[in-house]
């Protein structure tokens, strides 16, 4: 009875999550410099009245931005949880590890040598859709394959991978503000600078589409392995007694999880704190079954992120703060608070 009534309790917040998410998903698009109200919002969504044109045009561009705000909270909140729970780290997410950072730095490489696209005016122009993010995993995982090794071969204790993986992202940000400084011109520096900080306006229709299938395969993937994440978190030798091959799982999850953080950095820009913040708040609410944790993360970081990109859009209207510093802003406390609850 008891298991039954935590079974169902743990359903339960998943659902009054999914319903958090749908009611912010309205609030995100009417706030911003065209003005549109909640309630013509709801009509337009769900008795179909007319609305201008212009609203409708005003509507569908912020129904774009939610659903990469979705997506992409999707997949870094699955993904988060996946590496803090094979690397058994609390700190661990591909943010913290480097992988973010690393994926970055293959975005700008892609950009420079001209293979993903090119810069006309304030714009980047993508030539084709599935280079940036080709370029942007094999950075990814690169990183993967360093910490990895550290793990491995160098046997370094949980915080001390923590330590090597940050030296790694301040190698990252060297390399690349090398780049800028050697070979960039200052309407290109402008324009690299403004996609570091992350921002789900850029993303278009053909983008979705990709980030629809990765969050899709993603979930699926971190889902049927959700037995073999519980039993890893209680050691290797419990997951070897149990059949699990801790190891291959570990890199299987690794890769993965940095093939999705490169595509949402390909796309969307770097966007901290929220595949380390949302798995830990999921935790609070779910507990560590990865059964539900896994689904709670990937809609906590939803929620968190769409609240984010409306925040940035409502609070200095009719300017647009980047969702990578208005979520910084948010994560920052979020995360000192965890800490405080340990």
């Amino acid at each position: 009875m008891v298991i039954e009534r935590i079974f169902r309790a743990r359903k339960i917040f998943i659902l009054i999550s999914i319903a958090i998410l749908l009611l912010i998903i309205p609030f995100s698009l009417s706030v911003g410099a065209y003005n549109v109200t909640y309630l013509d919002v709801l009509k337009a969504l769900f008795w179909g009245n007319s609305l201008s044109p212009d609203t409708t045009s005003v509507l569908l561009i912020r129904l774009r931005r939610v659903l990469a705000g979705i997506l992409i909270g999707s997949v870094l909140g699955a993904s988060g949880t996946a590496m803090q729970s094979v690397l058994r780290n609390p700190m661990a997410s591909p943010f913290t590890l480097g992988i973010s950072n690393a994926a970055a730095l293959g975005v700008a490489v892609a950009l420079l040598t001209g293979f993903g696209g090119s810069v006309r005016g304030v714009i980047i122009s993508y030539s084709n859709p599935y280079i940036i993010p080709i370029f942007a995993f094999v950075f990814a995982l690169i990183q993967t394959a360093i910490v990895l090794l550290l793990a491995y071969k160098a046997g370094l204790s949980e915080r001390a991978l923590v330590l090597a993986a940050i030296a790694m992202n301040f190698f990252y940000q060297a390399l690349l503000s090398l780049i800028q400084y050697l070979k960039l011109n200052e309407l290109q520096i402008a324009l690299i600078v403004f996609w570091s900080f992350g921002d789900v306006g850029r993303v278009g229709w053909e983008e979705l589409k990709i980030l629809f299938i990765s969050a899709f395969a993603l979930s699926i993937y971190f889902i049927a392995r959700s037995l073999d994440f519980d039993l890893m978190s209680l050691g290797d030798d419990v997951a070897y007694a149990s059949g699990v091959n801790a190891k291959r799982v570990r890199l299987e999850t690794s890769v993965v999880a940095a093939l999705g953080a490169s595509i949402v950095t390909a796309f969307s820009g770097v966007i901290a704190f929220l595949c380390l913040v949302s798995p830990h708040i999921a935790r609070l609410v779910v507990g560590n079954s990865h059964r539900y944790l896994v689904p709670q993360s990937m809609l906590v970081a939803a929620i968190l992120l769409v609240a984010a990109d409306s925040i940035g859009r409502f609070i200095l209207s009719p300017v647009t703060l980047p969702v990578g510093i208005t979520l910084s802003l948010i994560g920052s406390p979020l995360l000192i608070y965890l800490l405080l609850r340990r």
